[in-house]
């Protein structure tokens, strides 16, 4: 699997853990182990450099992240319906992961990518409960990370809208609500 990865531009960085880096997009994918079965499942985590960690206003440090400091955190599946699922921890298993982190994992980064289908989203989206790419987050998250993501790209009537809604959707959510009243004050 290693060999796979390592073609896909990924750098192992610890036991069961990968990351790539490709400009301001960040991937990482990690095997986790159940904690009482023999079995263990793959996460993929979607992140952008010019975020600060998930959940957090803290910096990155360089171009490599952990997967719980990624925006975005998914479970590799050989079904894009099903949502989880695990593997037996045997050598029967790694061949099959490796093709599907192939075949479908690096598929899925794609998604993601600043000039692929995400760059197409925007907050109307979240608001009249489509999140797509962004079901796996609650919708304050997707407003703020859609907010971001524009006025990066300078798309900015999408991000002060993407904030807008982010506010009005927020509730208790002081932390990602001061976020997204910052955008909208800093971009008047």
């Amino acid at each position: 699997m290693s060999e796979a990865l390592t073609n896909a531009g990924f750098q192992r960085t610890a036991a069961g853990t990968w990351n790539r880096c490709r400009g301001d997009e960040l991937n990482a994918i990690q095997l986790q182990e159940h904690s009482t079965k023999e079995s263990f499942c793959v996460n993929l985590g979607i992140h952008y450099t010019f975020l600060p960690k998930a959940g957090t206003e803290a910096s990155l440090d360089g171009d490599q992240i952990e997967l719980p400091d990624c925006e975005l955190k998914l479970r590799l599946t050989d079904q894009a319906t099903v949502k989880d699922q695990w593997w037996p921890i045997a050598a029967s298993s790694v061949g099959q992961i490796a093709d599907l982190v192939c075949r479908r994992g690096l598929s899925i980064f794609d998604l993601y990518r600043l000039d692929g289908p995400i760059a197409a989203m925007d907050g109307k989206s979240i608001e009249s409960g489509n999140p797509g790419l962004l079901a796996s987050i609650t919708k304050v998250r997707a407003c703020l990370l859609l907010a971001r993501m524009h006025e990066y790209l300078g798309n900015y009537d999408k991000c002060v809208e993407a904030a807008t809604i982010g506010v009005k959707l927020a509730g208790m959510a002081v932390g990602p609500k001061k976020a997204l009243q910052d955008i909208l004050k800093r971009l008047g």
